[in-house]
Formats: C-alpha cells, sequence, structure tokens
C-alpha cells in the first residue's frame, strides 16, 4: 500500500506552498485512470511525456513503469531532488525550473515520437501555460490538463455560451478539445476547495493554419474580451483606434453592436489577422 502523502511530505521536510497551488493526487484508483488517459493519447511506439510539476511522482512512477520516456518540470526544488532518486535511468529527465522559461525543443527534438504534455496546472497560472503550450503546440502529439472545473469549463465552451472566452477562443482555433473527467477534492492532499476535472487537447491538422500567430491572437483577444458587457466595436476601438475597428469589423462583414463571446475563433482569427496586417 503506498504511504500517505502527508507522512511522504514530511519525511521530505516539505509542506505544500499554498503560493505555488501544491496539491498532491493521493487517490490510486484515480491515479490509475488519468495514467490509461495518457497513454491512451501517446502516438506511436514510444511513449514521450513531457511532465508540469510532477511533484511526488504520483503519475511520474507509473508512467515510468509502462516504459514511458518523461522529462519532469518540477519548479519545486526539494520536490526535483525528490525525483532524481527515482531508478529508470535516462528515461528519466528532471529539470528544475518553471515550466514558462522551458524550451521543449531539445526534449521534442530526442524523443522518437511528438511528446504529449501533461500536468496538474496551478490554477493562477493556468492561462500562461496553456498560452505556452500552445505557442509550441508544433513539437507535441497534444495535452492531457488537470485544471480547476470551473476553468475547465472556461475551456470547453462553445462561442454564444457565458463561459466563453479568450482562452476557448485560442484553444478552440488551434486544437480538438475533450472534457475527460472530474476531479473530487477528496483525491488530493491537501483537500482544495472546488472541484478540479481533467481536459485532453489534440492539435487540429497543420493545414490548413489559421493566419495568425499564439502571440497576436493572445494580444487581440484580450482586447476583444477586455469588456465583455461591451460591444466588440467599443473594445478594439479603446486598443486600436475606432478607425481600424471599423475598417476590421467592415471586412469581416460584422455589425459592430455583436459582443466578442458570441463569435467563434474562425471569426475572431480573421479579426485579428486584419489587425495585425493593419497596424
Amino acid at each position: 500500500m503506498a504511504r500517505p502523502v502527508r507522512d511522504v511530505l514530511k519525511e521530505l521536510g516539505l509542506a505544500p506552498l499554498r503560493r505555488r497551488s501544491q496539491n498532491f493526487l493521493k487517490d490510486p484508483g484515480l491515479i490509475a485512470e488519468i495514467v490509461e488517459a495518457i497513454l491512451k493519447r501517446c502516438s506511436g511506439k514510444t511513449v514521450n511525456i513531457i511532465e508540469i510539476g510532477p511533484g511526488l511522482g504520483a503519475l511520474t512512477v507509473p508512467l515510468l513503469a509502462a516504459g514511458a520516456r518523461i522529462w519532469a518540470v518540477e519548479l519545486d526544488r526539494g520536490l526535483a531532488e525528490n525525483l532524481r532518486k527515482l531508478d529508470f535511468g535516462d528515461r528519466l529527465t528532471v529539470i528544475n525550473q518553471d515550466i514558462l522559461t522551458f524550451d521543449p525543443t531539445e526534449a521534442a527534438s530526442a524523443a522518437s515520437e511528438p511528446p504529449l504534455v501533461c500536468g496538474n496546472l496551478p490554477y493562477n497560472i493556468s492561462s500562461p501555460i496553456l498560452f505556452w503550450f500552445l505557442e509550441r503546440l508544433r513539437l507535441f502529439s497534444g495535452g492531457l490538463f488537470m485544471l480547476q472545473k470551473e476553468m475547465a469549463d472556461r475551456l470547453t465552451a462553445a462561442a454564444g455560451a457565458r463561459a466563453y472566452g479568450r482562452l476557448a477562443a485560442a484553444l478552440g482555433l488551434w486544437c480538438e478539445i475533450e472534457k475527460v473527467m472530474t476531479v473530487s477534492p477528496a483525491a488530493f492532499h491537501p483537500r482544495p476547495k472546488v472541484e478540479s476535472a481533467i481536459v485532453a487537447l489534440r492539435p487540429l491538422p497543420s493545414a490548413p493554419l489559421p493566419p495568425i500567430s499564439v502571440d497576436d491572437f493572445g494580444r487581440f483577444t484580450a482586447a476583444a474580451f477586455a469588456a465583455r458587457r461591451k460591444t466588440i466595436f467599443n473594445n478594439l476601438s479603446r486598443a486600436y483606434g475606432r478607425a481600424r475597428a471599423e475598417a476590421a469589423l467592415a471586412e469581416a462583414g460584422l455589425a459592430p453592436g455583436l459582443r466578442a463571446e458570441t463569435l467563434p475563433p474562425e471569426i475572431l482569427a480573421r479579426l485579428a489577422a486584419f489587425m495585425a496586417e493593419n497596424h
């Protein structure tokens, strides 16, 4: 039987840090389900994984036991040092680094198949990590992420839904999005106050690519969704000026009274491309 997470942390002289949203998986049944979901989504004959915030290795160890090659990116020095004690040879590379500063190019080049990115994402930096993933999407076979359920609902919302926003638009432009399962707070130590959910992201075929970069689209949607009660014309006018806002909406054949949350990703991408080309 696996030792309680509380006891393992105590032995290592570590404690969950609230500022890093550290919640450790402790439910063996759920861990087995997540491992199965990860392995199911790995392409090719070999399993290559970039794991974000592996913590105590609840997923890392069974994935390695299943034959995976893992690049484990862990910000916490103590947790990283503990992971380095695992005896799986060169199939485990531990990187003590912030995922937002990690360049996965070398790992992806060394992998025999494009790696899957997975991890339990801290709520306070979930959005930046997802944009990090999108900016490097062509290096990966896909992603499997645990998030707060509220965030997962936002990511999977369709245009026109109350929860639809810039992240759903960005992910929907480049990926197929699937909600895999919900996760009870009881599955973690310490127990969070909210439910979690796991979403799977699979890159859409490379052709045709949207005529806009992730960075440009991110800046555009930040402006378009800046004030949800305002029309897209008002939001874009504030960011780009009235003349450019009028020209962009006219080119797309859109009424100025529409709101950004009613527009699907493809239409938003067309507007973003116009703004990027006419600056």
